[in-house]
């Protein structure tokens, strides 16, 4: 490909066509029936500036010898700046998401970043005589700089902030639970449960049975007031206990919640530290909900107990919900189609707090519902 650059460098001192043409620099390289080099070059040349004239003029007016003779179009510059520059910062923010993917997780929205950019680079590329020259190099230059400049800033930053770096890498546990090999999250020396959800969302809805069951076994909760799910969602009106009125007294186990309150409308709360943000880039799928975290080691994003056993037909999501009080009846007795799918997630949670306690309380260790489940965690 001919260096159009470095003839235009070559004729400004006053090089002639037949040496231009010999230097391979250049990299022109005449057929052999277009006659002598030189000549070949230069008529190459001038056709090249008479089509770049033209399609000025196409594009919008008379341009002078200067503008009509560009060979590039500025949206293709600005592509070769930020493909690179969102390339590298989603590859970064993948490979640590919770530093680098703290402020933008990887998944969606860098990576929705980087396909703008990339669409702005084609669609700059089909609107250029050149396809790359020494002004495209320097851009992607600029690109490859900044990239690296800003995922290493942000991480930079996130660690100043304090936000937690955490293992990508899970092994399985039961019920799809998984767990990382992190740092212990914990607040005053207990093991935090983290929940993220919306009231409106009916597998939120449907997994706070099990959430406070669990807790119950470990302390004494108060505040526990009752809603229902989205009216005009899947499983419309699945009931729910509020966890963000949760207050829990116990040495074994914090709560931190967050929840949107909306029970018309499923809204993703917003997270309240880099904390928070850490552990939803880096386990939660982009920002779904529900998300779960115990102890800063075990995670699960999706539901832990399924809507459709909240209804009067477990086989027919429009069948009319099951009452709170009916819910509770079922746990209270240990028995029907809610109980069943409740006590399972209940007795897994109780088994991880227990395990993040190293063993105690020993009463619930102990627990024949709770111990088999304590023999298959890690």
């Amino acid at each position: 490909m001919v260096d159009w650059d470095l003839v235009d460098r070559r004729r400004s001192r006053g090089w002639d066509w037949d040496r231009i043409a010999a230097d391979p620099k250049v990299g022109f390289h005449a057929e052999e029936a277009s006659g002598e080099p030189g000549r070949a070059l230069r008529t190459l040349y001038y056709q090249r500036r008479s089509k770049a004239k033209r399609r000025g003029e196409d594009d919008g007016g008379a341009a002078g010898e200067g503008e009509g003779s560009r060979t590039h179009s500025p949206i293709a510059t600005l592509g070769f700046v930020l493909t690179p520059l969102l390339a590298i910062w989603f590859v970064v923010a993948l490979a640590l998401p919770s530093t680098a993917g703290t402020l933008f997780p990887a998944i969606p929205w860098i990576g929705l970043l980087l396909a703008a950019g990339a669409f702005l680079l084609a669609f700059g590329l089909l609107r250029s005589l050149e396809r790359w020259n020494r002004q495209l190099r320097t851009a992607a230059v600029i690109g490859i700089v900044l990239g690296f400049a800003v995922s290493g800033g942000i991480t930079a930053l996130a660690l100043v902030e304090g936000c937690p770096t955490l293992q990508t890498t899970t092994t399985g546990e039961p019920q799809s639970w998984l767990k990382a090999s992190n740092p212990a999250w914990t607040e005053d020396g207990a093991p935090v449960l983290f929940s993220y959800g919306s009231v409106a969302c009916p597998y939120c809805s449907a997994s706070t049975w099990a959430v406070v069951e669990a807790l119950k076994a470990f302390g004494s909760v108060s505040g526990i007031t009752y809603d229902h799910s989205s009216p005009t969602d899947v499983f419309p009106n699945t009931p729910e206990i509020v966890l963000s009125g949760l207050t829990l007294q116990s040495p074994y186990v914090a709560l931190h919640i967050l929840e949107s309150t909306n029970d018309q409308t499923i809204t993703n709360p917003g997270a309240s530290s880099c904390v928070d943000q850490a552990y939803i880039s880096t386990y939660d799928n982009g920002g779904g909900i529900p998300f779960m975290a115990l102890g800063g080691k075990y995670v699960h994003s999706g539901a832990i107990v399924t809507p459709s056993v909240l209804r009067t037909d477990p086989n027919d999501q429009n069948s009319a919900p099951l009452s709170p009080a009916q819910v509770n009846g079922q746990i209270e007795n240990q028995s029907g189609s809610a109980w069943s799918a409740i006590a399972p997630a209940t007795y897994l949670l109780e088994a991880f707090i227990v395990e993040l306690n190293h063993g105690e309380p020993t009463n619930i260790a102990n627990d024949p519902n709770v111990s088999p489940y304590l023999k298959q965690i890690s």
